[in-house]
């Protein structure tokens, strides 16, 4: 963005710091030796995909490729893996200049055009494309790709934001923008339902229902000979071929199932009979002792000795005596 606010891209700010020429020129390719393996080709070692490579026999890996690659024979997807590697400055344009207008944009004192040999920090692209020359020329050069780059990616996604903008509706398009609305509506789109309806495609290979979704009536409700799966109520079943007791089992599975459903939608009435007392017999009785070596508890039994087990437990509870065992017991120690 210029000082007068209007756009520009990376190209345009090229020319001005190339002088005379409108656009920066990109550099070409250095001319190889004879003896290295021409472009395009694969180092060895790449394990991607290549086509017609296994039928190829007799050369080393880079001029196989190479062959590959350029014969227009070869079946081949058109979107090649392999980058440039030569730098895309050229040599003329002025890159100190260029390099100055990122120092003033970004405040970055660390890449600036005049870089001090021994700097360890990062420096992106330099160890990608550059080599032979002095380490301020590697880095001004390196520094400048990157910038360029930068300021592409800034520019396409200042385009894409201006098309959303445009095919939202929320940016009056001018005359030459309106060749760039290719969309017949615009854009997001309202749905016309809560949820999607699933989409089945006539042409598609339609797999079977599951057995347990199928009705008892239907012939292949069971599982199929070697099935290890769990088969709900079979455990119980033998002496049947395998197809034939998980079919019963299916069945009465899906019958237990179909009263489980029909019980959810009915209410719960509760019914409990009530049951009067029922009269025991007495563990303490009235009129005669407890029978010995009874282990239970006897009220103030402690505090008697000198009798039998069954005289001392005679009538326990003292009823009809207007006495507590426990005082009964005193006056007998008295």
């Amino acid at each position: 963005v210029t000082q007068a606010g209007t756009e520009c891209s990376p190209c345009d700010l090229y020319g001005d710091f190339a002088g005379k020429n409108d656009k920066m020129p990109q550099e070409q390719p250095p001319k190889k030796s004879i003896l290295m393996t021409p472009d395009p080709y694969h180092t060895p070692g790449y394990l991607g995909y290549c086509p017609q490579f296994k039928y190829q026999i007799g050369s080393t890996f880079g001029n196989t490729t190479h062959r590959l690659l350029t014969n227009p024979n070869v079946a081949a997807s058109g979107r090649s893996v392999l980058t440039e590697t030569f730098p895309r400055l050229s040599q003329g344009v002025d890159k100190a200049a260029f390099i100055r207008t990122r120092t003033a944009s970004w405040g970055d004192q660390k890449l600036t055009e005049k870089m001090v040999p021994g700097y360890t920090g990062y420096i992106p692209k330099m160890q990608n494309h550059y080599f032979g020359s002095r380490y301020a020329d590697t880095c001004g050069s390196a520094i400048a790709d990157f910038e360029s780059d930068q300021r592409g990616h800034t520019a396409k996604r200042d385009d894409m934001r201006r098309l959303t903008a445009l095919q939202t509706g929320r940016l009056k398009p001018t005359a030459d923008q309106k060749m760039l609305i290719t969309a017949s509506y615009q854009t997001p789109l309202k749905p016309i339902a809560r949820q999607a309806k699933p989409y089945y495609s006539p042409g598609s290979l339609q797999h079977i229902k599951t057995p347990y979704r199928m009705s008892n009536e239907e012939a292949k409700k069971h599982f199929m000979s070697g099935y290890t799966g769990f088969v709900p109520k079979a455990r119980g079943l033998m002496g049947m071929g395998y197809p034939v007791l998980t079919n019963a089992a299916l069945c009465e599975f899906t019958n237990e199932m179909g009263k489980n459903v029909t019980l959810k939608t009915q209410p719960i009435t509760i019914h409990r009979e009530t049951k009067g007392r029922v009269e025991t017999k007495a563990i303490y009785p009235e009129g005669s002792g407890l029978v010995p070596h009874y282990t239970g508890h006897i009220p103030a039994q402690k505090f008697k000795f000198g009798d039998t087990f069954g005289h001392s437990t005679y009538n326990a509870l003292k009823i009809g005596t207007g006495m507590t065992p426990q005082q009964e017991a005193i006056i007998s120690v008295q």
